[in-house]
């Protein structure tokens, strides 16, 4: 069988691509399809609006987290159970973590077989755009460019120069001009764009509207790749429980994560800080990353929640705190001189930044040797940074892109907390619950 199914790249960051692809996913939704939405990379906040616009989960494709077959198990199973797949691309087509293209748009489209089509910013360019284009095109071994979607059209003259100059020198199928509009936004703020807690239904019924009064949904539906369906798998048996902290500071969360919880037989609950609501009666308490430091007043203030996870943590049950997560185990966070305390559970302290600290794919190395026997991979993005540390480190940090090491995160009991986030493949499992899945 047979299923519409297309990747959206760009020659650069910066291009449209990311409010063009929530518009697509929007817009065939309103077509009545069910979408199964992907983002290239290890990205929450992308990841999460992607699936606001579909109304159902959306699923990171990353090839340093994932292997090539567990890659293919996890888009095939979504697609194969959806009308049609949509992935987004991560910065420029073929950006990786080297010259090799490795973690890059370029090595998914690949892996997958996927066709991608080309969003390129028109943006003081006329003519040239076709050259882009063919680079893309030439470098692009094994990958077939299927066509284009032309942003920040600023006249008809302009979109007739450029419609011209790609029939004229390149064999892509433009699938739409999209017209400079100052609407087709998402704000952002330190890091990256708003999340999707914060933006209501209607916004992006709106970007849907707008993206297909200009692309050629019919055209996009018409790339298709073979749905290779696998066997389908008993379903888990639910003997234990995990409880997750999801609100408007905790929210970056990968999908794949909470599918694989289920798999190794956790119930999932939630629960809000910013509520004040205690942690549920779970065996795996899951701190994910956010953004506490604009609700440190708050959380500082409720006392309850702070108190449950405390106990939580001292009781000896297991703990997974992931950057913002971690932060609201330390003592506290200065944000502008000013100090909140949070649960403590770590002699430690944050402080917010004006720059970014950290950004990139690190290997990770238990020196303590209690939940992984050999290193692990996993993200960083903050702005924060630790202060006042008073305990051992636990874990050595490597950057994959520079290998400069630092030391990082705590271990206490059964909790791990650190910058790091990570996603529950295969490996991860193993090692840190020590199960399959």
């Amino acid at each position: 069988m047979r299923k519409p199914a297309f990747l959206i790249a760009a020659d650069r960051s910066n291009s449209g691509k990311t409010i063009i692809t929530i518009g697509l996913v929007s817009a065939l939704r309103q077509k009545g399809l069910s979408v199964a939405p992907f983002k290239c990379g290890p990205d929450f906040i992308d990841t999460a609006h992607l699936a606001k616009a579909a109304s159902s989960f959306a699923y990171n494709l990353d090839s340093l987290f994932l292997g090539p077959d567990e890659l293919k198990e996890l888009f095939y199973d979504k697609l194969c159970l959806s009308d049609v797949a949509v992935i987004e691309g991560v910065m420029g087509f073929f950006d990786g973590i080297d010259e090799q293209f490795k973690a890059s748009s370029y090595e998914i489209a690949k892996i997958l077989n996927i066709p991608v089509v080309l969003v390129v910013d028109a943006k003081g360019m006329s003519y040239s755009l076709a050259a882009v284009v063919r680079g893309i095109q030439d470098l692009a071994k094994n990958v077939n460019i299927a066509g284009v979607i032309v942003n920040n059209i600023a006249s008809l003259r302009h979109q007739n120069m450029i419609e011209k100059t790609l029939k004229n020198y390149t064999d892509v199928e433009i699938f739409g001009f999209i017209t400079r509009n100052k609407e087709l936004t998402l704000p952002s703020r330190h890091l990256g764009l708003t999340t999707a807690v914060e933006q209501n239904e209607e916004f992006y019924d709106e970007i849907g509207y707008e993206i297909k009064k200009e692309v050629d949904l019919n055209k996009l539906l018409a790339l298709e790749v073979e749905c290779k369906q696998k066997q389908k798998t008993t379903l888990a048996v639910f003997d234990k429980k995990a409880c997750i902290a999801y609100d408007e500071a905790f929210n970056f969360y990968y999908a794949y994560n909470i599918d694989a919880l289920k798999k190794l037989g956790y119930e999932v609950e939630y629960f809000s800080v910013l509520k004040n609501q205690p942690v549920c009666d779970a065996d795996f308490l899951y701190l994910g990353g956010g953004y506490p430091e604009l609700y440190a007043s708050v959380i500082s203030k409720n006392k309850e929640s702070l108190q449950s996870i405390r106990e939580h943590i001292l009781s000896g049950k297991l703990t997974l705190a992931e950057c913002g997560g971690m932060i609201v185990l330390l003592k506290g966070i200065f944000i502008d001189n000013q100090f909140f305390d949070f649960s403590g559970i770590f002699d430690a302290k944050s402080i917010l930044n004006k720059k970014k600290k950290s950004l990139g794919y690190v290997e990770v190395t238990d020196t303590t040797g209690k939940f992984f026997s050999k290193p692990v991979i996993g993200h960083e993005f903050h702005y924060s940074s630790l202060v006042d540390v008073n305990q051992p480190y636990a874990l050595k940090i490597r950057k994959i892109t520079t290998s400069d090491t630092y030391m990082d995160g705590f271990i206490s009991n059964a909790t791990l907390a650190s910058y790091t986030h990570f996603l529950f493949s295969k490996k991860f499992v193993k090692e840190f619950f020590g199960g399959a899945v």
